[in-house]
C-alpha cells in the first residue's frame, strides 16, 4: 500500500523490535529505525513526514512527552506504548496530541495496518479530515482503493463533511496524482457562463469575449476534476456534462470543432439525486455517468473518535505557535456531547471562536459557542426553543436595553459577541444567586472553577454586578 512512499519511524529503543517485526513493517511501506531519544540530534530528525514511537517510560510524564515531541516539529506522526497500568496517562496523551496510543503488546500487524492508514493521510496533508475513528478508517481504505482505479466517482454527505478533501485525496491515490486537481463550486457558477467556465469559449463567442479561454475541462486535463455540488447545475448544463463525460469531448462556446479531453471527473453533493431525478431536476444518464462508484460521506455525529484529534489539528492550525493551546476536561466533554450539525467546518469555526476568546493557554468550556443559531436539520422539524433564563437585572451601571421576544435575550444594536457575552453574564449572575459556593455554581455550569473566577472578572469589568456568596 505504501511502497511508492515509505515512512521511516523513529522507533524507541526501549521498545523491543526483531527480525519478523520488521519484516511485517516493511511490507507496509514502514521502516523502522531505533533511536536513542534524548541523544536524537535535530540534524538528524526528518524533514518529510514520519512517524515515531516512544515508550511512556521514556519521559518523567506525559507533559515532558509533549514537550519532546512538540521539539520534532509538524511532520512528526507519534504513536505511544503505554503499560496495562498507565491506561489514564494514555488518554491524557491523546488529549494533548498524539495520535495513536497502543498498549504493550497490542502491536500486531492489524494495529500496524490501521497506523499506517492514518500516517498515509499524515503523509499526503490532508487538511480538515481525520481517519481516527474507525468508520474514517474503512472510508480512507475505499478511497484508497477507488482512488488507484479511473471510474467516475460521486460522494454523498452533509455539508462540511469533508467531501472536497475526500476528493482530494481520491486524486492523490491516483496514476493522475502528478496531473492538475481542479475543484468547481457549481452552485457558484453563474448559470449564463456555465458552460463557458466549464469547456472555454472562442474570442467574440460573447460580448465581452475579448480573448479565447479554455475551461475547467482543459486546466484538468491529464487529472482530476471535481464538481462540487453538482445538483446545482441547470438541466442544459446537465446534457453537455454527459457528453464531455461519455465521449471525452467538448466542443469551447464558439467554437464549431470538438475538443478531445484526458480528465477523471469526481463529483459531489449533499442532495438526494434520486429524488431530484423524480422531480425531473437531474438527468438519469448523467447521474448513471457519473456515479460508477458511490461513496456515502459520514457527518462528524458518525465518527466520533475523530473529534478530539481534529479540535487538536485546529488548534495547532489557528494557534500561530504563539500559544500551546490545551483542552480543560470540561471543553473535551463538551466537545464530546455536542452532535456536530454543521460537521467539520463548523468544528473548524468554535475552535477558531475559542483561540479568540481564551486569554491563556487553556481552551475551556466556556469558550466553546456553537452555531446553534443556525437551524441545519430538516426543514420539516421545528426548531429547538432556546432556554429561558428568568428576566432580572444583572447590569449594574449599564444603559443597555435588552429585548425580550420570546426568543432570546439580546443586547439590541449591539454585535453577535456582545450578545454572546450578556446571555453569559445573565446566566453565570443567576446561577451564582442559587448556589451556596462558588464550586458548585461552577459544576452547574459545567465549567471550571478557574474559568468562572475569570468569567467573574470579564464581568465586574463590563460593569456587571456579579452575586455576593450565599450563606447556607
Amino acid at each position: 500500500m505504501f511502497e511508492e512512499q515509505p515512512l521511516e519511524i523513529l522507533w524507541d529503543d526501549l521498545i523491543p523490535i526483531d527480525l519478523d517485526k520488521t519484516a511485517n513493517l516493511n511490507r507496509l511501506g514502514l521502516m523502522p529505525a531505533p533511536v536513542a531519544l534524548h541523544s536524537l540530534e535535530k540534524s538528524t530528525i526528518p524533514q518529510t513526514p514520519f512517524l515515531i514511537y516512544v515508550a511512556l517510560e521514556s519521559f518523567a510524564s506525559v507533559d515532558a512527552l509533549v514537550v519532546f515531541l512538540k521539539s520534532l516539529g509538524s511532520h512528526a506522526f507519534p504513536v505511544l506504548r503505554i503499560g496495562t497500568e498507565q491506561l489514564d496517562e494514555g488518554v491524557e496523551a491523546l488529549r494533548q496530541g498524539v495520535q495513536e496510543v497502543v498498549s504493550d503488546g497490542q502491536d500486531g500487524p492489524e494495529k500496524w495496518l490501521q497506523i499506517s492508514r492514518k500516517a498515509r493521510s499524515a503523509l499526503l496533508k490532508t487538511d480538515s479530515y481525520v481517519f481516527v475513528d474507525e468508520v474514517s478508517q474503512h472510508l480512507l481504505a475505499l478511497i484508497e482503493r477507488v482512488g488507484s482505479s479511473e471510474v467516475t466517482v460521486l460522494m454523498n454527505g452533509p455539508t462540511g463533511s469533508g467531501k472536497e478533501v475526500l476528493a482530494r485525496l481520491t486524486h492523490d491515490f491516483s496514476p493522475r496524482r502528478d496531473g492538475p486537481f481542479v475543484p468547481v463550486n457549481c452552485a457558484a457558477l453563474p448559470e449564463s457562463l456555465a458552460e463557458s467556465l466549464l469547456f472555454g469559449h472562442a474570442k467574440g463567442a460573447f460580448t465581452g469575449a475579448a480573448k479565447s479561454t479554455i475551461g475547467f475541462f482543459e486546466r484538468a486535463e491529464g487529472g482530476t476534476l471535481f464538481l462540487d455540488e453538482i445538483g446545482e447545475l441547470s438541466l442544459q448544463i446537465q446534457a453537455k456534462l454527459l457528453r464531455a463525460i461519455q465521449e471525452k469531448e467538448i466542443t469551447p462556446v464558439g467554437h464549431s470543432e470538438s475538443r478531445s479531453v484526458n480528465v477523471r471527473v469526481v463529483s459531489a453533493t449533499n442532495r438526494d439525486l434520486g429524488q431530484s431525478i423524480k422531480n425531473d431536476g437531474f438527468r438519469e444518464d448523467l447521474y448513471f455517468r457519473i456515479s460508477t462508484f458511490r461513496i456515502n460521506v459520514p457527518g462528524l455525529s458518525e465518527r466520533r473518535d475523530d473529534i478530539l484529534p481534529l479540535s487538536n489539528f485546529f488548534l495547532m492550525k489557528y494557534g500561530n505557535g504563539a500559544r500551546e493551546y490545551r483542552f480543560t476536561p470540561e471543553a473535551t466533554a463538551k466537545l464530546l456531547s455536542y452532535e456536530w450539525p454543521g460537521n467539520v467546518r463548523e468544528l473548524e469555526n468554535v475552535i477558531q471562536r475559542a483561540i479568540v476568546l481564551s486569554d491563556d493557554d487553556f481552551i475551556d468550556a466556556g469558550h466553546l459557542f456553537f452555531d446553534e443559531v443556525i437551524d441545519f436539520a430538516a426543514e420539516s422539524q421545528s426548531p429547538t426553543p432556546i432556554p429561558q433564563v428568568p428576566e432580572r437585572e444583572v447590569s449594574g451601571g449599564s444603559n443597555r436595553s435588552y429585548v425580550n421576544d420570546g426568543r432570546s435575550n439580546l443586547p439590541s444594536g449591539k454585535n453577535l459577541q456582545s450578545a454572546m457575552d450578556a446571555n453569559e453574564f445573565r446566566v453565570i449572575a443567576e446561577t451564582l444567586r442559587t448556589c451556596i459556593t462558588r464550586k458548585e455554581a461552577a459544576s452547574v455550569l459545567g465549567i471550571s472553577e478557574r474559568t468562572l473566577r475569570y468569567k467573574m472578572a470579564r464581568m465586574k469589568e463590563r460593569g456587571v454586578e456579579v452575586p455576593k456568596r450565599r450563606t447556607a
